[in-house]
């Protein structure tokens, strides 16, 4: 890509926006530690190591000030370096029932002394170009701030829930480590309990987890890269369990397996965490972890009632969102069963996107009770095709693209939609968790 040219303020040089390659990924480490000093190193460790060897890295490369004379990159002279950068980390997301690619957003950065002065715009834009390029539908991010990335189109799609040991916590008779070497506070080692039914819904684990709950609750220190096949098939199983869990209550989650789990294992051993599965009978019933150097955190707890409750009103905001390509989501979205009797209906829609040209404009939107799909329409006037099917054809809706992201997600139903949430199904049930 041609290189870019900055005269804002005192800033006049030219810059260059590419993707990083794997060797030139691993200089960018001084950068995420000025930008990020809450992380420890053991952590920073587990994602450059982990994370970058599989994601994209988005940067803006400038001039090198005089006098740092640290040994280029590959592909830097001496007189460049990365001075901004958005990570662009791939997860496979099961969205009601179809598996998608979608970036997660990190390490959204810009060097101290260059910040204010457009970098991140430049990236932002060129990003969302690029994945609108690939048919991404959508990208997601963590917010240190939403003010940064609310002109962009990204608005909120998941508050965070908070969960809670339930009543029947103490019932649990069998615990084994994934991560870790020391039992949590309060747990007895040994533990006389008697029999309890694991309530409709669960599914009997099988393979290595299905041990017997009786013998010795020491725990089993497991080191990634060190496991064995044992091990492995915990991993695998647990990821099963997970996905049952998370496919009966939510419709947008990350997809688990056993890669995802080695992964997890490893930034939860980063942060000095344990994670644990948690046994009535032979069965799981839950999974908990928790981590801090400092002060510790739950990570994660995953379990249906009794052992596992919900607390109502405690959930925060946590994770934004943006359509990058309506016509690669929509497909997700139907009608209602009952949809006043319509089998299917079109929708004159005007998508407001001034950030991605693709988008804005005038679409018409097909729905039927399994699917629906966007269709171009260039011409402001009804073609004739629909003006012979007029009954079919609802009143036209403007929605800018937050406004689309956040209805399509369930989040949030904008005033201009209103109308149309008793015809429409959209998503319901956002749970996205990950850290990085």
């Amino acid at each position: 890509m041609a290189a870019e040219e900055f005269a804002a303020g005192k800033d006049r040089g030219r810059y260059m926006i590419r993707y990083l390659n794997d060797r030139e990924k691993q200089s960018l480490r001084e950068l995420w530690e000025e930008a990020f000093p809450e992380d420890s190193r053991e952590f920073g460790d587990y994602y450059f190591k982990e994370k970058v060897g599989d994601n994209r890295i988005l940067a803006l490369i400038g001039e090198k000030p005089e006098g740092e004379d640290k040994e280029p990159g590959p592909r830097e002279s001496h007189q460049e370096r990365a001075d901004a950068m958005i990570h662009l980390n791939p997860y496979r997301l099961m969205v009601r029932g179809r598996c998608w690619q979608a970036d997660y957003l990190v390490g959204v950065a810009t060097r101290r002394d260059k910040r204010h002065r457009g970098y991140m715009r430049c990236l932002l834009l060129r990003m969302m170009k690029d994945l609108r390029q690939e048919q991404m539908p959508f990208c997601f991010l963590m917010p240190a701030d939403e003010a940064i990335y609310k002109p962009f189109g990204f608005t909120y799609i998941y508050n965070q829930e908070r969960f809670v040991r339930g009543a029947g916590w103490e019932r649990l008779d069998g615990r084994r480590q994934l991560a870790g070497r020391e039992l949590p506070a309060g747990w007895q080692q040994e533990k006389e309990l008697q029999a309890a039914e694991v309530g409709a819904g669960r599914e009997k684990v099988t393979g290595a987890v299905e041990e017997e709950a009786g013998r010795s609750r020491q725990p089993v220190a497991m080191i990634p890269g060190e496991a064995s096949s044992e091990y492995q098939d915990r991993l695998q199983a647990v990821a099963e369990w997970m996905n049952r869990w998370l496919e009966k209550h939510y419709q947008v989650y990350a997809r688990r397996d056993r890669e995802y789990l080695e992964r997890l294992v490893k930034e939860i051993i980063s942060e000095d965490g344990t994670l644990d599965i948690l046994f009535c009978g032979n069965q799981i019933a839950a999974v908990e972890s928790w981590w801090g150097r400092g002060e510790r955190e739950q990570r994660l707890l995953y379990g249906e009632e009794p052992y596992v409750e919900r607390i109502p009103g405690e959930e925060k905001p946590a994770i934004m969102a943006r359509i990058i390509s309506p016509e690669a989501f929509v497909p997700v979205i139907h009608l209602r069963e009952q949809a006043g009797g319509q089998e299917d209906c079109t929708i004159p829609l005007y998508i407001q996107d001034p950030l991605i040209e693709e988008n804005e404009g005038r679409w018409m939107w097909h729905l039927n009770r399994e699917t629906s799909w966007l269709e171009r329409q260039e011409e402001e006037e009804l073609s004739e095709q629909y003006k012979t099917d007029i009954s079919r054809i609802m009143p036209r809706l403007t929605l800018t693209i937050d406004q689309m992201t956040a209805w399509l997600f369930g989040y949030h139903t904008p005033r201009e939609a209103e109308g149309y949430d008793e015809l429409i199904e959209t998503l319901h049930g956002v749970f996205l968790d990950e850290v990085v």
